[in-house]
């Protein structure tokens, strides 16, 4: 495992030396976190995380007087889960599989626990009149922590991992963006790099995505409809393929 895991390192990173046990520990590393999704896929399967928004007590959004945020969330991230389970190479878990409360704290604690490839979030949009309307997929950036030209190398590998998961997280929300314009053609409200709460401190691909807006008729009456409702999850689960 050792030598094969070298041998991958050495064709990415042609410059990495191995001439100690502290280099053997750092080819390791750049094993786990560096190198690409499709060079561990073949030899693990690869571990999605799904987070439906809110649950329980928290509702999210209103859509009618017995529908919320929390139901529509829901319903697709269990029908990707359905769509993937036949998919031999990638696994799928839900912070939450039944309508219960969930604090950010605790799906922040199970991605941790997790360890996931990929953490998606699946949300839905209000606010800004009733003309906005449309999908957003938001990344998560970061701040390198710089020390100067001396670096402990454990902050350079940081920051080699978290470029290479900042680098996953844009490709597949350029591949989700493109499945998802084939449910809602021209409705792409294009990527956005923010700060995401729930993605706080996640050093893994992650994206949050908003389906869409509520507080629009036509958004609303589309993300209703069990017809949408799988066609999205079809279009995260092909993303999610294509991903890997």
């Amino acid at each position: 495992m050792l030598k094969s895991t070298g041998k991958m390192v050495r064709q990415a990173f042609p410059y990495v030396r191995l001439n100690n046990v502290f280099s053997w520990l750092i080819l390791l590393l750049l094993a786990m976190y560096v190198l690409p999704l499709s060079a561990l896929a073949a030899r693990e399967g690869m571990l999605v995380v799904l987070d439906p928004a809110h649950g329980g007590s928290e509702k999210g959004v209103r859509f009618s007087d017995d529908v919320y945020e929390k139901d529509v969330t829901l319903a697709i991230a269990r029908s990707v889960q359905k769509e993937l389970m036949t998919s031999q190479n990638i696994r799928v878990q839900l912070t939450r599989d039944s309508d219960r409360t969930l604090s950010l704290r605790e799906r922040e604690q199970f991605a941790r626990n997790a360890a996931p490839d990929l953490f998606l979030s699946l949300h839905v949009n209000a606010g800004f009149g009733k003309k906005a309307s449309g999908f957003e997929i938001y990344f998560p950036g970061f701040k390198r922590n710089t020390q100067g030209e001396n670096e402990d190398s454990s902050v350079i590998l940081t920051d080699m991992a978290r470029n290479k998961h900042l680098n996953d997280s844009v490709r597949f929300a350029y591949i989700l963006q493109k499945n998802l314009e084939q449910v809602f053609p021209r409705k792409g409200r294009g990527l956005r790099e923010a700060a995401v709460p729930v993605l706080e401190g996640i050093v893994k691909p992650a994206v949050v995505v908003e389906l869409g807006f509520v507080s629009n008729p036509e958004d609303k009456k589309q993300m209703l409809e069990k017809e949408i409702q799988l066609a999205v999850a079809r279009a995260i689960s092909k993303s999610i393929k294509e991903l890997y």
